[in-house]
């Protein structure tokens, strides 16, 4: 019965442990901009929710579907809108980040093939703490509004 028990606290144990070492991150609302004819770039937008109590920063990006893949934000420069690339994106701890259009986003440069909307890519996720998530997001258009 002694080995009986103990074998149920250990077992308990071992769920507790594995329960700390669960990944914080997660990657929702995934997808790739389509692209137009002739169009040599894209970019993927997601949300990413960080549920530790530390900031965990995505510090790269990558896909066999592009020659570079980067990390990059539109920033406000004398009155235009530009797009710049940044070494890194945080997300805060116990909140989460939108990359979006207008925003935070993943830019693939220098396309290897158009991408058509009902495809899927595939993308890696690196971050600062070590971890790396691989996704596959799909490939949708993206009506701009005028």
């Amino acid at each position: 019965m002694k080995t009986f028990i103990s074998l149920l606290v250990a077992v308990g144990l071992l769920l507790l442990s594995a329960q700390s070492f669960a990944n914080p991150l997660t990657v929702e609302d995934l997808y790739v901009r389509a692209t137009p004819p002739n169009s040599k770039n894209s970019a993927a937008f997601m949300v990413i929710k960080n549920t530790a109590k530390k900031d965990i920063k995505l510090i790269a990006a990558g896909s066999d579907i592009a020659s570079r893949v980067e990390l990059h934000n539109h920033v406000m420069d004398n009155g235009l809108m530009k797009m710049r690339q940044v070494k890194e994106i945080i997300i805060k701890a116990e909140s989460s980040v939108a990359l979006q259009p207008g925003g935070y986003h993943v830019m693939f440069l220098n396309l290897k093939q158009p991408l058509k909307e009902g495809q899927s890519v595939t993308l890696s996720l690196s971050f600062d703490n070590g971890q790396q998530l691989t996704v596959d997001a799909p490939v949708k258009k993206i009506k701009i509004h005028k």
